[in-house]
């Protein structure tokens, strides 16, 4: 018993470490991404840019035993990941709309909450299948979302996009929760800095998110736009009958 109640509280502080470094890459990520939606000006180029240098970044990481675990350069080499991965999320918030950005914004965090809150149900409750197959999934949904993105260049229809996007959230979700839920079953095996990979992988799925909001806007926007646009020519064309 005594193992048990050691064992959950180093579950419940592992989780809080992880959730307490999210929220700080948050609160200093979001004042950022402000800044950039009201002032940065054709600097996409260099934006989107960091946006790839950072998943490089997190790969030599995860590849390089030194950058993972040898202090300081692993705290070092998160920082540099999170920045980049913070200045490439900004990509798709400048020249916007700050209250769509806010609400964007806002909404992205309600999902991951939504997101964490259903898997940690799945782990009390015990009842979820393989989450290494889970992650397949959710890699094979990206891959689908590609391939809806080729249709739409091979076979025009007006709702590709709308399809690709909700399958490209859709295996966001799917691979965060395999994510929570490997990370759980191979607790035993992870170190206290472990931490810092967790919570860069949770805000990974964040920006994902936020990415899909944003995109969603766009073609919610372009759909209103579509449907006002053909009742328009509707109505004309009856007149003109």
């Amino acid at each position: 018993m005594a193992d048990e109640s050691g064992i959950t509280t180093s579950v419940t502080r592992f989780v809080g470490c992880t959730l307490l470094i999210l929220a700080i890459c948050l609160l200093v990520a979001t004042p950022q991404w402000m800044v950039m939606c009201l002032f940065a000006k054709d600097a996409m180029a260099y934006t989107l840019t960091c946006f790839f240098l950072s998943f490089v970044v997190l790969a030599f990481i995860h590849m390089i035993e030194t950058l993972k675990y040898s202090r300081p350069w692993n705290y070092i080499a998160i920082a540099v990941c999170y920045e980049l991965l913070t200045l490439g999320g900004a990509s798709f918030l400048m020249e916007w709309n700050l209250i769509c950005t806010i609400i964007v914004l806002a909404a992205g965090l309600l999902l991951l909450v939504i997101v964490l809150l259903a898997s940690g149900l799945l782990i009390w409750s015990g009842f979820y299948a393989n989450p290494f197959k889970m992650a397949v999934v959710g890699v094979m949904g990206f891959v689908l979302a590609f391939c809806i993105e080729v249709m739409d260049v091979l076979m025009h229809w007006f709702f590709w996009q709308d399809v690709a996007i909700g399958v490209f959230i859709a295996s966001v979700i799917v691979i965060t929760i395999s994510h929570v839920l490997i990370t759980y079953n191979n607790f035993e095996l992870l170190v206290r800095d472990d931490a810092l990979l967790v919570a860069i992988v949770l805000y990974i799925a964040y920006l994902l998110f936020l990415v899909g909001g944003r995109i969603s806007v766009f073609y919610v926007t372009e759909n209103a736009y579509h449907f006002a646009t053909t009742t328009t020519e509707s109505i004309e064309e009856d007149y003109s009958d």
